[in-house]
């Protein structure tokens, strides 16, 4: 929240029981502002590590007022019939963020004083803090103390050493251990076995000290030995919170609960059966009976499933449930659902009705809606009938019964009653992840561990590269020393809590956790979509209670990272984060490959250039213009605080939109995102309509789009948007194909999983680019931080203190951050004249300008930076006025932006100096404003980035040049240069035009028809603009090259005319004759390989003439006797005229090739036709 604190002074008294600090707030109009809501200010006060230890207590004094006027009168009472009071109340909670409290307060800054409503624009908060008195015990967010002596956490887990198996049970109850079990397990003497865990229940989601103490690693259970039996008390998945909750509590995450066997020197852990029996019995099992089947689901998220016997309108069906307790009376609990229609069930227990249920849908983003209702019933029965009748509506599902009864079940029998037996499962190996040290990264692998060599790769890649600690932990290990080896999230979260708890320093905290596995919401797998899926390729997701609504259930892989004291219950306006979160949504290693490949691939910037300067916004129509002006508004943030980007805007209605008998398009629009997508960006961020499967209504982009993206230079993708990766689902969505894409896509991609809100998102949107952009300990800060951060943001300013935040995640490494320019370049002088001298510089049409610089550190010239620089020269800022072309549009939307480009080219860096020269075009504004020149530079082998801006000039007038009338030279051909016109070419041949003019190329199609242009057959349908496909000459502005790959062609004869224009507005144009024949295959121009001889590894280098078509590669190695050893084979769209294939020579089998003398042989195909290279030799040598 912008504020402006005019006055703020502190002071502090010191008395011997309390503390008192005092501040001073000025309110801006922002902060009394009605608008939907009412205002409400929000401040944090800083309360240190120690915050626990005492209580806090807020005062408002010396408040000063203002009349509101009737406007705001209108708009309050329109919002609210309450009275304000004469003084706002404070609201205040204690916040806590990596081991820090936080006093937060809030209040209306709105009274009523004399009769009037007036605003609270200044006052003083008075603080004043007590100390806990030692001997009282500590309540709120403090969790319990662990008694001392007793540690927190154990140093090494009792799985450390040993033999162990596994054993589970299904619900909770007596069980008897007996000797065929214990003899699967592979023990042999059923009187030395233990019994260690604590089984299924849910644990509880809010962290406190003392239950982590009493549930930490695994603790031997009692057992009971009588008439023969081994018996145990087992915990499954099902609990209740007392004899009298009318309502279950389910472990959303396993249907059994697990423990596990083991046998040493010492005796098992027994008591009698007195004893045993009164720790067992009553519980509060055995005031209950339970009736839940879950199968169904009515939306695809949440924690909670159904029965699927729908319950049609006019038909009942009838459950029963054994009264176990012999019970005369009790109470029954029962919940029913039903989807979008009002529906009525009755409900009868033993042919009496007990009454009617009405569900009523209310909110137009549920697909379903429960009801839940508690029964007083007399006159039991052995076995109770209940019937469900869906009297209107329906159809309606069950969700669960129970039957809560007023006497237990008779105590059992220990000696002469008989006991289920528990499940051998397997034998686990010795594991010890309590005796971790402290890492900045944890990679979290599914129990199959079939990725964990891309695991290991990429975490030996983050120790060398970053210099950070790693450690890789596979789940079911987190299961057995944190949750009694029963799958369950807050295994993962307790580990990461054992960390956290056990740093000592800010430098010590874990910084990173990655997710390497996909997740389902449905993490048991009941569902008839995930019934076929491998649980143990699969990590666990944190899902909502809400298990309806598309706004207000969540998967929040934040949740992991919830890791003081307290946290874990208040996610919306309390809880934050404190580790950086990411996943990798992968389910087979070719994925986990992919990921891991771009992850570093990225990170080592083999690809930097000017791409990474470059941030587009987009903002869709509709709203009455709403995404428009949100993103337009977080694109000038950004403008402003990094002035050194370029940034390009895409607004939807200031394009036309093409409305067709299938719906409404923006061809253009599209268009421009590919365009830049195939060029590569920075950030790609988007704000508007979208779903899983494309982006705004429009479908501007499609889920296929980013399935087959081919950009080598991967942005960040950014959508403020709905639904664009719920990747917790069954099917394919957005986010997650970009990520997976091998060919391109996105490296990182940071979305919604569910149904959002615009008038939160731009608040979050904002505050992720702000921090994903910044530096923290002077290095980028890292996707998982700049997360963190945004989300935390949003709870400290007060900005979103819903369930809008929880819905955005990250798919990508958390513990990467994006290739952020370190270094300034600094423009020194234009046309000689010192820029910020005092004299005015004006660049005029027609006129040539050289400009100089250089790239600095702070104040101090980089003299050892020697690289290659990319500058882009703007006209004028304009006042773009939209077409209104969108129903929903009051007005036009407007907004400024710089879309004139008068010079985009490269030159050198030198000794951390630079300089380059280009020509104005005539086509201008002519608005006599600043122009904007943005520099982006990077060293020879791109380890220092850096950039900048300059708007300290004019753009304005012409400038009378030589009387030129001739436009450009043009030599232009298809695929290669010996292309002859009137030759043949395959159906998606490659063009290449290079352009020549002594006055200078006018490379960005300002002024009307002055684009460069190609035009296939005369068609309209297949003008394409290629203004942004031009690259200048190194260091020249009069010579350039442009390229296009021409979409598929049919067969036959065909022409195309391109079209050019210089600065002076002279134009050339070129015309070519083909004949597209199908089945014509490519040409092998050259094959090579990168080390030959070769020691560990080699890479194969083929060149060929289809670039920008679908090319197969082959590639054979053969023994001297013509014996196949190697192959490797692959196809799709080449984004250039050579394909490399890495090789790390290993053969078939997974042999070593030894030292000797190989043939190698490539064929490419396209189409179905072949072509084949002739062979060549590969010497390999000392390859050990």
């Amino acid at each position: 929240m912008k504020r402006s604190i005019l006055g703020l002074f502190l002071f502090m008294l010191c008395f011997s029981a309390y503390a008192q600090k005092q501040r001073f707030f000025n309110l801006t109009v922002e902060d009394v502002t009605i608008d939907s809501v009412l205002p409400r200010f929000t401040y944090s006060i800083p309360i240190g590590e120690n915050y626990a230890d005492s209580t806090y207590q807020l005062e408002i004094r010396y408040p000063e007022f203002i009349d509101m006027n009737k406007r705001d009168v209108a708009l309050y009472h329109a919002l609210t019939a309450e009275v304000p009071p004469a003084l706002p109340e404070i609201y205040q909670q204690i916040v806590v963020e990596r081991k820090r409290g936080a006093l937060e307060f809030s209040l209306v800054p709105i009274v009523e004083r004399g009769g009037k409503k007036q605003f609270l624009v200044s006052f003083m908060i008075a603080l004043t803090s007590k100390p806990v008195s030692y001997n009282k015990k500590a309540r709120g967010l403090r969790a319990a103390k662990v008694p001392a002596g007793m540690p927190k956490y154990a140093e090494h887990s009792v799985l450390a050493s040993g033999k162990w198996a596994k054993i589970r049970v299904p619900a909770n109850g007596i069980y008897n251990l007996t000797a065929a079990v214990t003899k699967q397990a592979g023990f042999s003497d059923l009187s030395k076995v233990k019994i260690y865990g604590y089984g299924g229940n849910m644990q509880n989601e809010r962290l406190t000290a003392a239950h982590i103490q009493a549930t930490d690693d695994l603790r031997e259970i009692p057992t009971c030995l009588v008439g023969g039996k081994r018996l145990f008390y087992g915990r499954g998945p099902v609990s209740w919170d007392s004899n009298t909750a009318t309502k279950r509590t389910r472990n959303p995450y396993s249907d059994y609960g697990y423990y596990f066997l083991t046998e040493n020197e010492g005796a098992p852990l027994t008591v009698d059966s007195a004893e045993f029996l009164a720790s067992v019995y009553p519980m509060a099992d055995d005031y209950h009976t339970l009736h839940e089947v879950d199968s169904f689901s009515w939306y695809h998220g949440g924690r909670n499933l159904f029965e699927n016997t729908p319950i049609a309108v006019g038909k009942s069906h009838i459950y029963t449930l054994t009264n176990a307790a012999k019970a005369s009376n009790g109470k029954l609990a029962i919940g029913v659902t039903t989807g979008k229609n009002t529906t009525v069930v009755d409900v009868e227990v033993n042919g009496i009705s007990l009454g009617k249920i009405q569900i009523k849908p209310s909110d137009s983003y549920d697909f379903g809606y429960e009801t839940e209702r508690v029964f007083d019933v007399q006159g039991l029965q052995k076995v109770d009938s209940v019937r469900i009748s869906t009297v209107s509506g329906g159809p309606a599902r069950l969700d669960y019964l129970s039957m809560t009864y007023d006497t237990p079940r008779p105590a059992p029998r220990l000696g002469s009653g008989s006991f289920a037996v528990p499940e051998y499962v397997h034998n686990i190996t010795n594991q010890d992840l309590h005796a971790h040290d402290n890492v900045d990264m944890v990679i979290v692998i599914p129990t199959s561990q079939k990725w964990l060599q891309e695991a290991r790769r990429l975490a030996a890649f983050h120790e060398q590269h970053d210099s950070i600690s790693v450690r890789i932990v596979p789940a079911d290990e987190l299961y057995n020393e944190f949750s009694s080896g029963t799958p369950d999230a807050m295994a993962y979260r307790r580990y990461m809590k054992m960390m956290y708890d056990r740093a000592s320093t800010e430098k010590e905290l874990p910084k990173s956790l990655l997710l390497f596995g996909d997740c389902v919401w449905d993490n048991r797998m009941l569902t008839p979509d995930c019934r076929q899926l491998n649980p143990n390729d699969y990590l666990l997701a944190y899902e909502s209670e809400n298990s309806f609504s598309a706004t207000d259930c969540y998967v929040n892989d934040g949740w992991f990272t919830l890791m003081d004291d307290g946290e874990g219950a208040d996610l919306l306006s309390r809880d934050k984060e404190d580790i950086g979160v990411g996943r990798f949504p992968v389910s087979n290693a070719a994925d986990a490959r992919t990921m891991v490949d771009k992850t570093i691939n990225y990170a080592t910037n083999k690809n930097a250039g000017a791409w990474q300067n470059v941030i587009m916004f987009m903002g869709d129509d509709g709203n009455d213009n709403l995404h428009m002006h949100d993103v337009n508004q977080t694109a000038e943030a950004i403008m402003s605080s990094y002035p050194g980007y370029l940034v390009k805007k895409v607004m939807w209605d200031a394009y036309k939109r093409v409305t067709s008998s299938t719906g409404n398009t923006y061809p253009d629009v599209s268009a421009l995102i590919k365009q830049q997508q195939a060029q590569g960006a920075l950030i790609m961020d988007y704000a508007g309509h979208g779903s899983e499967i494309q982006i705004s209504h429009e479908a501007v982009l499609r889920i296929t789009d980013f399935t087959n993206f081919t950009n080598e230079n991967l942005p960040l993708w950014i959508t403020a948007s709905c639904d664009i990766m719920p990747f917790d689902g069954t099917t394919a969505t957005l986010g997650e194909e970009a990520m997976l894409n091998k060919k391109g896509g996105s490296v990182a991609f940071w979305g919604t999983t569910r149904t959002v809100f615009a008038n939160y998102n731009k608040s979050i949107n904002t505050a992720f680019l702000k921090h994903v952009l910044s530096f923290t300990d002077g290095k980028p800060t890292t996707l998982g931080e700049a997360q963190r951060l945004a989300k935390m943001e949003m709870i400290n300013t007060g900005q979103d203190k819903t369930r809008n935040k929880l819905q955005y995640s990250l798919l990508g490494d958390p513990a990467l951050s994006l290739n952020l320019p370190a270094l300034t370049t600094v423009i020194d002088s234009i046309n000689g004249i010192p820029v910020g001298g005092g004299s005015q510089i004006v660049l005029k049409g027609g006129a040539i300008v050289k400009v100089k610089g250089h790239v600095a550190r702070g104040n101090d010239k980089v003299s050892d930076f020697n690289g290659l620089m990319t500058a882009t020269v703007r006209d004028t800022r304009e006042l773009i006025t939209c077409k209104k072309q969108e129903e929903t549009s009051n007005s036009a939307f407007v907004y400024y932006d710089r879309q004139k480009i008068l010079y985009n080219g490269s030159d050198s860096v030198k000794n951390g100096d630079f300089s380059f020269t280009f020509a104005v075009p005539r086509d201008l504004n002519y608005a006599d404003g600043a122009g904007l020149i943005n520099i982006y530079a990077v060293n020879n082998d791109h380890t220092l980035m850096a950039n900048g801006s300059e708007e300290r000039f004019n753009v304005n007038g012409s400038e009378q040049v030589s009387n030129d009338s001739i436009g450009p030279s043009i030599y232009c051909y298809l695929n290669k240069p010996s292309f002859v016109n009137g030759g043949n070419v395959n159906s998606t041949p490659y063009f290449v035009a290079e352009v020549t003019d002594r006055n200078g190329i006018n490379a960005t199609g300002n002024g009307v028809g002055h684009d460069i242009q190609l035009v296939i057959d005369g068609d309209m349908a297949r003008t394409y603009n290629l203004n942004d496909n031009f690259t200048f000459d190194f260091g020249s502005y009069t010579k350039g090259k442009t390229y296009f790959s021409i979409p598929e062609l049919p067969e036959g004869r065909h022409q195309l005319r391109f079209r050019v224009w210089d600065i002076l507005n002279n134009s050339s144009t070129a015309v070519l004759d083909f004949n597209v024949v199908k089945g014509l295959a490519p040409d092998i121009e050259e094959i090579s390989c990168t080390n030959n001889p070769a020691t560990t590894h080699t890479t194969f280098i083929v060149t060929h003439n289809y670039t920008g078509s679908d090319v197969g590669v082959e590639i054979d190695v053969f023994d001297t006797t013509g014996r196949l050893l190697w192959s490797h084979s692959a196809s799709g769209t080449s984004t250039g005229n050579a394909i490399t294939v890495d090789w790390d020579l290993v053969v078939k089998g997974g042999a070593r090739l030894q030292t000797g003398v190989y043939l190698y042989r490539v064929r490419l195909s396209n189409g179905g036709a072949v072509k084949e290279s002739k062979a060549k030799k590969l010497i390999v040598i000392n390859n050990k």
